[in-house]
């Protein structure tokens, strides 16, 4: 079945800037972001909320470090309280390490009213501007300190709902879009002192994401002097609509946004080739985005995959029989990266890497 693309029409946005209004007041928002809006948003809901803080870093070495913090996996929204510390480290040489300690529920504790959370050892605090991260696992201790340095963001609301009744729903806000870190990580004996950049994000939500998502691709990068977010989820068949793909994009600089106009963005893939897991992935993406503002084009190449993971949860009975043909997978990638802009006020041709991942719920 062929993906619809959400139409850019002025009906369409008049809708959808209605919605978005709507879902602001209703969360108490305002178009800047609060420190608030990086707390514990589950905190009334852990019942059937899942929750994570998304870290990872690109170190001038050539070394990476990525860090997740969650009160429960994304596969049991209305599971018990599981708290877990992702750590993910990967050396310049491709030595890697993947641990995901789980804690007992009550090592967890998270504010509401600002980013400060604990499970076990690991801690994480922070207030949009600047972030202090700290962990303790088997093999590796790391301090580490980011500073923001693209404006925070979200788009819109920050919230996508998946039934009429506007009760399923995935939330996003982008705390960090761009920022610089430092870090000291011990690991095997040795400790090393690292600068380089990083970026966070924070997600939140109430329903089984592969019962509403086929899958999506999702990818950050900071060329030149410009930050990037970018996204294309694509439902498995929303209100009855058949697939619709729903886009999201970032552009700024170190102090303003250039524009978060979502609707114009799209998507073509080419080039795909077998991956681990019974999927398949793209060797060549072109993101291009038009507007009486002008062109934006983005061209991702060459992909060297970091990270491959089968994200399949445990089913038994029935529900194992209708699922047996499913192989959920995420792949996580590291690209070279060719920006294209051409505006009304700003024309600027940069290159680069970016970081970016398809995650398949089939």
């Amino acid at each position: 079945m062929t993906a619809h693309d959400i139409p850019d029409t002025a009906e369409v946005r008049e809708k959808m800037a209605a919605g978005q209004v709507e879902g602001m007041t209703a969360l108490g928002l305002t178009p800047t972001i609060e420190v608030w809006e990086d707390g514990y948003r589950a905190a009334g809901t852990a019942d059937s909320t899942f929750e994570w803080w998304y870290f990872d870093c690109q170190f001038d070495d050539g070394s990476t470090l990525v860090v997740t913090f969650s009160n429960k996996p994304h596969t049991d929204p209305s599971g018990p309280l599981t708290p877990t510390v992702l750590i993910i480290r990967q050396l310049a040489d491709g030595t890697r390490l993947h641990l995901e300690p789980h804690f007992d529920a009550t090592e967890f504790s998270a504010a509401a009213d600002r980013c400060d959370v604990r499970i076990g050892p690991n801690t994480v605090t922070g207030d949009l501007d600047r972030y202090e991260i700290h962990i303790e696992a088997d093999g590796i201790t790391a301090d580490v300190t980011i500073d923001r340095a693209a404006p925070s963001w979200r788009p819109g609301a920050g919230i996508s709902y998946f039934d009429a009744a506007r009760t399923h729903f995935l939330a996003w806000v982008v705390p960090v879009p761009y920022g610089t870190v430092s870090a000291t990580i011990a690991q095997n004996g040795t400790t090393a002192s690292l600068t380089g950049s990083a970026y966070h994000d924070h997600n939140w939500g109430n329903q089984l994401m592969g019962s509403f998502l086929d899958h999506w691709y999702w990818g950050r990068a900071h060329v030149g002097d410009y930050t990037v977010v970018y996204v294309r989820m694509t439902t498995k068949g929303l209100f009855g609509f058949g697939e619709i793909n729903i886009p999201t994009f970032y552009l700024a600089t170190a102090d303003r946004i250039i524009t978060d106009d979502l609707l114009p963005l799209r998507l073509t893939t080419s080039a795909d080739v077998d991956g681990p897991g019974h999927q398949t992935y793209p060797t060549r993406m072109e993101w291009t985005w038009s507007s009486e503002r002008g062109t934006i084009t983005m061209t991702a190449t060459n992909p060297t995959l970091i990270e491959s993971l089968d994200m399949r949860t445990p089913r038994h009975g029935l529900s194992k029989a209708l699922h047996a043909g499913e192989h959920p997978t995420y792949y996580d990638f590291n690209a070279d990266l060719e920006l294209d802009i051409a505006l009304d006020d700003l024309t600027d041709h940069v290159t680069g890497r970016t970081l970016y991942e398809k995650m398949m719920f089939r």
